[in-house]
Protein backbone atom coordinates (compact mmCIF):
# COMPACT_ATOMS: atom_id res chain seq x y z
CA UNK A 1 0.00 0.00 0.00
CA UNK A 2 1.38 3.30 -1.07
CA UNK A 3 0.89 5.96 1.72
CA UNK A 4 1.72 9.49 1.32
CA UNK A 5 2.33 11.65 4.71
CA UNK A 6 2.35 15.10 4.56
CA UNK A 7 3.10 17.67 7.60
CA UNK A 8 1.19 20.97 9.03
CA UNK A 9 2.64 23.02 11.27
CA UNK A 10 -0.20 24.60 13.69
CA UNK A 11 1.49 26.49 15.59
CA UNK A 12 4.93 27.70 17.27
CA UNK A 13 5.72 28.38 21.14
CA UNK A 14 8.60 30.81 21.18
CA UNK A 15 10.24 32.30 23.89
CA UNK A 16 10.43 36.18 23.32
CA UNK A 17 14.04 36.52 24.40
CA UNK A 18 16.29 34.13 24.90
CA UNK A 19 20.36 34.38 24.79
CA UNK A 20 19.76 38.19 22.63
CA UNK A 21 18.01 36.10 19.87
CA UNK A 22 14.32 37.23 19.39
CA UNK A 23 11.32 34.34 19.40
CA UNK A 24 13.38 31.66 19.89
CA UNK A 25 10.95 28.18 19.10
CA UNK A 26 10.80 25.80 21.83
CA UNK A 27 8.15 23.91 20.75
CA UNK A 28 6.30 22.59 17.74
CA UNK A 29 2.75 22.11 17.69
CA UNK A 30 2.09 19.86 14.60
CA UNK A 31 -0.09 17.36 12.93
CA UNK A 32 1.10 14.26 10.23
CA UNK A 33 -1.49 13.66 7.90
CA UNK A 34 -1.23 10.06 5.50
CA UNK A 35 -3.12 9.49 2.35
CA UNK A 36 -2.99 5.99 0.62
CA UNK A 37 -4.12 5.56 -3.46
CA UNK A 38 -7.46 4.93 -2.60
CA UNK A 39 -8.09 8.37 -1.02
CA UNK A 40 -8.04 7.35 2.50
CA UNK A 41 -6.39 9.61 5.25
CA UNK A 42 -5.41 9.20 9.03
CA UNK A 43 -3.58 11.76 11.12
CA UNK A 44 -2.13 12.16 14.07
CA UNK A 45 -1.89 15.33 16.15
CA UNK A 46 1.03 16.63 18.95
CA UNK A 47 3.42 19.04 20.33
CA UNK A 48 7.26 17.81 20.11
CA UNK A 49 9.87 19.97 22.25
CA UNK A 50 13.23 21.38 20.07
CA UNK A 51 16.45 22.06 21.99
CA UNK A 52 18.07 25.84 22.27
CA UNK A 53 19.04 27.03 18.79
CA UNK A 54 23.00 27.83 17.74
CA UNK A 55 23.70 31.22 17.82
CA UNK A 56 26.01 31.12 15.43
CA UNK A 57 23.20 29.60 12.89
CA UNK A 58 19.97 31.43 14.58
CA UNK A 59 17.28 31.83 11.97
CA UNK A 60 14.87 34.62 12.63
CA UNK A 61 11.81 33.94 13.44
CA UNK A 62 10.25 35.69 10.28
CA UNK A 63 12.89 33.96 8.20
CA UNK A 64 11.41 30.36 9.46
CA UNK A 65 9.56 28.07 6.77
CA UNK A 66 7.75 24.54 7.40
CA UNK A 67 10.02 22.70 5.71
CA UNK A 68 12.58 24.11 8.34
CA UNK A 69 10.67 23.26 11.41
CA UNK A 70 9.46 19.71 10.20
CA UNK A 71 13.50 19.32 9.82
CA UNK A 72 13.85 19.73 13.34
CA UNK A 73 11.22 17.71 14.70
CA UNK A 74 11.65 14.70 12.37
CA UNK A 75 15.11 14.45 13.94
CA UNK A 76 13.39 13.79 17.44
CA UNK A 77 10.56 11.72 17.03
CA UNK A 78 10.18 8.06 16.15
CA UNK A 79 9.06 8.44 12.48
CA UNK A 80 8.65 4.58 12.07
CA UNK A 81 6.12 4.32 14.68
CA UNK A 82 4.23 7.52 13.68
CA UNK A 83 3.94 6.37 9.96
CA UNK A 84 3.23 2.36 11.22
CA UNK A 85 0.16 4.14 13.64
CA UNK A 86 -1.21 5.97 10.95
CA UNK A 87 -0.87 2.96 8.25
CA UNK A 88 -2.93 1.03 10.77
CA UNK A 89 -5.10 3.61 10.80
CA UNK A 90 -5.99 3.43 7.25
CA UNK A 91 -6.02 -0.36 7.31
CA UNK A 92 -8.84 -0.21 9.69
CA UNK A 93 -10.90 2.28 7.47
CA UNK A 94 -9.87 0.40 4.45
CA UNK A 95 -10.80 -3.27 6.69
CA UNK A 96 -12.97 -2.38 9.69
CA UNK A 97 -13.03 -5.06 12.52
CA UNK A 98 -15.87 -2.88 14.64
CA UNK A 99 -18.69 -0.52 13.25
CA UNK A 100 -21.10 0.92 15.13
CA UNK A 101 -24.72 0.59 13.61
CA UNK A 102 -28.06 2.14 14.43
CA UNK A 103 -31.59 0.31 14.18
CA UNK A 104 -34.31 0.07 11.96
CA UNK A 105 -36.95 2.77 13.40
CA UNK A 106 -40.23 1.19 13.98
CA UNK A 107 -42.94 4.08 13.25
CA UNK A 108 -45.62 1.95 15.35
CA UNK A 109 -43.70 1.76 18.33
CA UNK A 110 -44.77 3.83 21.54
CA UNK A 111 -42.62 3.91 24.47
CA UNK A 112 -44.78 5.37 28.02
CA UNK A 113 -42.64 7.72 29.89
CA UNK A 114 -40.99 5.98 32.91
CA UNK A 115 -42.89 7.96 36.10
CA UNK A 116 -41.14 7.50 39.39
Amino acid sequence: MAITYTWKINAVDCEVSKNDMANVVYGVHWSLFAQDEEGRMASIIGMQSVGDPDPENFTPFDELTEDMVVSWIEGAMDMEMLQENLTRQIEEIATPKRVTLQLKKNDNVSVDPVVE
